[in-house]
């Protein structure tokens, strides 16, 4: 089988965040099963602007997909949207919804919020043309049918995905080794994310713990404002704020030498970073809103508070930084239920999601999980 992946959007974790993770994480997952995978995406960066580069990729892709038969076509997101819903595809058309781009723009403002409702149009276009959506979440799927209009019942759900062993080799090579009072939070610091809550919330836990500090991975459009905040907030060396890291092992062994991860984030379609701090036995606080709670089961993996509440965030982070063994019980806990999420199992739910699209042109796909 050979599928064809149409993705406009940033290709590295340091730039693209989760989103660039997740679509190469299910490419190498579908080649590991014997899937022949063309991820098809702009060749070089102009023009620099990257919408403007998107659009112009998308003008391409009817002429990129004659050049080799494919026997399935998923675009991500807004790419496809003038392929699909065509009479004369020549392949099975799918869009893979990751974070509901009309959900993320309520939560910005300015030019930057008009810039994705524009999208969010297109991504409406191609959800309500193509002939199946594949999507992360139930919450992404009910903002889909709220949003685009798409009944809920054509709306797949395949979860985003980890690398486990890949997670296992780093932890046998780079033991734990915190202070314990090391809480990390790794997030493309868009406004959604909320780190700047975190940062509110540590002048609260400094008070009762002196010693807790926080290492904060990542950059984005807030970078600059929250470098202003924990200036003005005066945390000093209680905060680190490391910018964009582009060794992704670098990134899983911060996670190895933190003791509670932490992503005060008021809208996640999924959330990756939950994933990597259970595979890293991390405890997690974080919110209850959105898709989080699928997620991450509250008391059992972390602690959910809700979304916005500083207080409640810093009493959940003292309450860990105190309780050790309550760490530990959260920790394990997640690294057994990520399992779940390992690359391959999450390849197998795709395949048996797209199989009845596929008819009857590749009769002996494998889709055992």
């Amino acid at each position: 089988m050979h599928i064809a992946f149409l993705d406009s959007w940033l290709q590295t974790s340091a730039e693209g965040s989760g989103t660039a993770v997740a679509i190469g994480g299910l490419q190498h997952a579908l080649e590991r099963r014997g899937v022949r995978v063309s991820r098809i995406a702009p060749i070089g960066i102009w023009p620099q602007n990257l919408t403007l580069r998107r659009m112009l990729f998308n003008l391409q892709i009817p002429a990129l997909l004659r050049r080799l038969p494919y026997d399935l076509v998923i675009g991500f997101d807004i790419d496809g949207f003038l392929f699909s819903g065509r009479a004369a595809m020549p392949a099975p058309y799918l869009v893979s919804i990751k974070g509901v781009l009309a959900e993320e723009a309520r939560q910005e403002q300015g030019q930057i919020r008009g810039m994705l409702w524009s999208l969010s149009r297109l991504e409406k276009r191609n959800a309500r043309h193509a002939q199946g959506v594949l999507t992360t979440s139930d919450y992404c799927r009910s903002a889909i049918e709220c949003h685009y209009g798409v009944p809920s019942e054509r709306v797949s759900i395949v979860p985003e995905g980890i690398d486990l062993a890949r997670w296992q080799r780093i932890a046998a090579t780079t033991p734990h080794s915190s202070d314990g009072a090391t809480i990390l939070c790794v997030a493309r610091q868009y406004p959604r994310k909320r780190v700047t809550d975190l940062l509110r919330a540590m002048v609260i836990v400094r008070r009762a713990i002196p010693q807790a500090h926080a290492v904060i991975i990542g950059d984005g459009p807030e970078h600059m404002a929250i470098r202003n905040l924990a200036a003005e907030l005066d945390l000093g060396d209680s905060v680190r704020l490391l910018g964009a890291v582009t060794d992704d092992d670098d990134v899983a062994r911060a996670y190895q030498q933190a003791d509670i991860f932490c992503l005060p984030s008021v809208q996640e379609g999924f959330g990756i970073a939950f994933l990597e701090a259970m595979a890293s036995r991390l405890p997690i606080v974080a919110t209850n809103t959105t898709a989080i709670p699928e997620v991450v089961p509250d008391g059992r993996a972390g602690m959910l508070v809700p979304p916005g509440d500083v207080a409640a965030l810093a009493g959940s982070l003292i309450e860990l930084l105190g309780n050790p063994q309550r760490r530990t019980v959260l920790g394990s806990f997640g690294r057994e239920y990520v399992a779940q999420y390992d690359w391959d199992q999450v390849a197998g739910r795709f395949l048996g999601q797209v199989a009845p699209y596929l008819h009857n042109s590749v009769p002996n796909l494998h889709v055992v999980g």
